[in-house]
């Protein structure tokens, strides 16, 4: 799996733990970082996108990865 993958999962996992809204959390990151948070096995790893991601993450939920 790809690193913005594992990503993905890590942000979401992080979500349920806080009692967050899965949708609501993602959409807040989302907006931050500029990026479409809908992401698969597939989906290819980018360094920018998961630079601007890992900050949004920091900002809205009060965590670094």
């Amino acid at each position: 799996m790809g690193q913005i993958f594992e990503l993905s999962k890590k942000i979401d996992d992080i979500i349920s733990k806080k009692g967050l809204d899965r949708m609501v959390t993602r959409g807040k990151i989302g907006l931050k970082a500029g990026v479409l948070m809908a992401f698969n096995e597939k989906t290819p790893d980018d360094p920018e996108k998961i630079r601007k991601i890992r900050e949004a993450v920091k900002e809205v939920l009060g965590v670094t990865l």
